[in-house]
């Protein structure tokens, strides 16, 4: 657009001071045709604007109050100046004069409070100091309310907040201040929640809602650098609200450690707090796998670590993870933010003494949530020396944050070590400590003795293993289980514990319980790698069965049980009345009787299946070993009657069923010609011999049975029934 210019006229530009300045007014392109006309007079009457030089008049601040009116603030200093004339316009891009407001500068010295036309949009303003009838000063700058505009988000959670420059695209030269964005309280207060240096242009941001729900008040203010650092003016927006709820879950706070406490072995874990604003508080998870349960709930933002009385940390890894909750509570109780994504794990140390050796091998889980990663290990130690003299803890060494091991050589023998180690992270003040662990450098013993309590098969893969040991020598030893598989000659390795004495319990995880007998023995390894002690070979007890379909009865056999100190003196047959019943004691055996058959004609009402085992006890020595499971399915047995007789013993006629839990029952009766004559799918329903009442006479009559159990098995009979008749 093309654009008259007209020197001269005085402009002041806002924040200036009442100097003279010579400015430029510009036109709209109409005016250029009143500009060749009288182009003679105006040169004249600019010549003199020029000469004679008005300044403009000065705004100070414009804030928009809260019912909706705005203070217009202005600093007279033209002679004689009485009246200001305020001329309100729309904003821009047009600036569309309304028409102008004088207001008496004796009463209103430095401003006034303007009611604007509407309250939902911006608006502009010029001021002119006058004398009641002539300007005595130039129009001041365009200054403009800042219009607030605030609306839920699109991000669930926030609110979208956008308004103008008070000169929007215009700034005076030089012009800098700081923009606040404030937020109105419940008890009527407002507080800064941000700010911003002024840009040119209008504004916009995004804010998370700290607020449980309801409505939320924003106002932005401007606030002008003044000299030597003193703020001047404070130009301030609408009030503007929204409807809002909290939907954003503060983050969650960054871990810093799982510190293994060296006295007790617990757990404490600790973290940085959130950057919430609205935190209220903190979940601590213990995780397994991939299932997070938690443990504890801290309604304080303030406390930072918790420790977990019912860690076990000194024996194994424990993974733990924190999430931040806010104020917003569901329910009356805390909604927890999202946690890490991964758990933190605990540092768990284990120590290997080289057998028979001054050396031991360190080696421990690495640290691994710290962002910037683990700058190094710290090897710590103390000693405990054959005559109780104590030293340590002292620093044995240190490892580079990417290995995690290290060989500790030169131990004194005879004394113990307790070791811990200590994770720095890089860029951090934070640091980790391990589990503590206690080595004995040592020559270790013989136990005195060793024996079987236990060999018993529990599923068809878990055999269960105990033995009793006696006097473990001066430190704990390692116990290897060996086994011989059914048809194997030759005994393998097949796991491996370490124990003091005592107790020792075993699991062989890998056998066939099916297959056969399965044949044991236990060895002691002492540190040196020597086996010391070895138990007798133990063999468990392995119970096969058949069905006796005929006979309705079980026929059951059993290897007997070896490799106590004492024989066997006991032998018990359990039985459990369909899968997964449990097993009660149906009969006892002398240690001799190796074979059984249970006879079931009391269990008919059942659905046919037993399982069994046999328990050979030593019953002196309280000992006691179980068989693998067996379970045999008895098919279904159907008894029908093959005639009913009206008036006599058996005047209705139902089909019987043995073994089988029934889902599905039918039975049909037809005529000779294939008619139906009686129809039911109830197991107790019974046939009287008649259709729709009546008697019918004497005959054989087809008919089909058909029945399933609970285990999918289907049986189908058909054949004939015989109506006899007697008087």
């Amino acid at each position: 657009m093309l654009w008259g210019e007209f020197p001269g006229l005085g402009r002041k530009t806002i924040r200036e001071g009442n100097r003279s300045l010579l400015v430029r007014v510009q036109l709209a392109p109409a005016m250029m045709s009143f500009w060749s006309m009288f182009r003679p007079v105006l040169s004249f009457l600019l010549m003199v604007g020029m000469a004679l030089s008005v300044s403009a008049q000065e705004w100070t601040c414009i804030q928009v109050q809260n019912d909706g009116t705005v203070d217009l603030g202005w600093s007279v200093t033209t002679p004689g100046a009485s009246v200001m004339s305020i001329t309100p316009m729309l904003p821009p891009p047009d600036y569309t004069a309304l028409p102008a407001t004088d207001v008496d500068l004796a009463t209103n010295p430095v401003g006034t409070n303007y009611t604007l036309l509407a309250t939902t949009q911006e608006f502009c303003f010029t001021l002119q100091a006058t004398d009641g009838t002539a300007p005595l000063s130039g129009l001041s700058d365009t200054l403009c309310t800042i219009w607030l505009d605030v609306q839920a988000g699109l991000i669930p959670g926030t609110v979208d907040l956008a308004w103008n420059s008070p000169f929007h695209f215009n700034p005076p030269p030089g012009f800098s201040g700081t923009y606040a964005v404030e937020q109105l309280l419940p008890d009527g207060s407002w507080t800064e929640v941000a700010s911003a240096p002024w840009l040119i242009g209008n504004s916009n941001t995004t804010f998370p809602v700290t607020q449980c729900d309801g409505l939320v008040t924003y106002r932005v203010t401007l606030t002008e650098d003044g000299p030597f650092g003193i703020p001047g003016c404070t130009h301030q927006s609408n009030a503007a609200s929204t409807i809002v709820s909290d939907e954003l879950d503060p983050p969650p706070p960054q871990i810093v450690a799982i510190d293994v406490d060296s006295l007790t072995g617990l757990a404490e874990i600790s973290w940085e707090p959130s950057n919430a604003p609205d935190v209220a508080g903190y979940f601590v998870y213990i995780c397994s796998g991939s299932i997070e349960t938690v443990l504890t709930t801290i309604e304080d933002p303030t406390v930072l670590s918790w420790t977990n009385p019912f860690s076990a940390a000194a024996n194994s890894i424990e993974y733990y993870n924190v999430a931040a909750f806010d104020s917003c509570y569901v329910g009356g109780v805390p909604d927890p933010g999202a946690a890490n994504p991964a758990c933190a794990p605990s540092s768990f140390l284990n120590v290997d003494r080289a057998a028979c050796s001054d050396r031991a091998d360190l080696e421990w889980s690495p640290v691994f949530h710290w962002p910037s990663g683990v700058d190094r290990y710290e090897v710590w130690a103390s000693e405990l020396t054959p005559d109780g003299a104590e030293s340590g803890p002292f620093l044995l060494g240190e490892v580079n944050g990417g290995l995690n091991y290290f060989e500790h050589t030169g131990a004194s023998i005879g004394s113990t070590y307790r070791y811990r180690i200590r994770a720095h992270a890089i860029g951090a003040p934070w640091t980790q400590s391990s589990n503590t662990v206690e080595v004995e450098f040592s020559y270790p013993g013989a136990p005195q003795s060793m024996r079987w309590t236990e060999v018993s098969i529990v599923t068809d893969s878990v055999a269960v293993l105990r033995a009793e040991i006696e006097g473990g020598g001066n430190a704990p030893h390692s116990y290897e289980l060996w086994r011989n598989e059914p048809y194997d000659d030759d005994f393998e390795f097949v796991t491996s514990a370490w124990s003091a004495g005592g107790q020792l319990q075993m699991l062989d995880s890998t056998i066939e319980g099916g297959l056969g007998q399965y044949r044991y023995y236990l060895k002691a390894i002492n540190a040196c790698g020597d086996s010391v002690l070895g138990t007798p070979v133990a063999e468990s007890v392995f119970l096969t069965g058949t069905v006796l379909e005929e006979r309705l009865a079980n026929a059951l056999s059993w290897t007997g049980f070896e490799g106590w100190e004492a024989p066997r003196n006991r032998q018990v047959l359990l039985r459990g009345v369909q899968f997964g019943s449990p097993l009660d004691e149906i009969e006892d055996f002398g240690p001799f009787n190796l074979s059984y058959d249970d006879e079931l004609e009391d269990q008919v009402d059942s659905p046919g299946e037993f399982c069994y085992r046999v328990r050979a006890e030593q019953a002196d020595s309280g000992w006691a070993s179980v068989s693998n499971e067996v379970c045999l399915t008895l098919p279904p047995v159907v008894w029908i009657p093959n005639a009913l007789v009206h008036n006599g013993f058996n005047s209705t006629w139902k089909p019987s069923i043995a073994f089988a839990d029934v889902t599905e029952y039918r039975v049909d009766v037809f005529s000779r010609w294939g008619d139906l004559i009686w129809t039911t799918e109830n197991p107790e329903a019974s046939w009287d011999g008649t259709k729709d009442g009546a008697l019918l006479p004497e005959a054989f009559y087809p008919y089909t049975l058909r029945i399933q159990d609970g285990a999918g098995r289907v049986v189908a009979r058909r054949g004939h029934v015989q109506v006899v008749r007697r008087p």
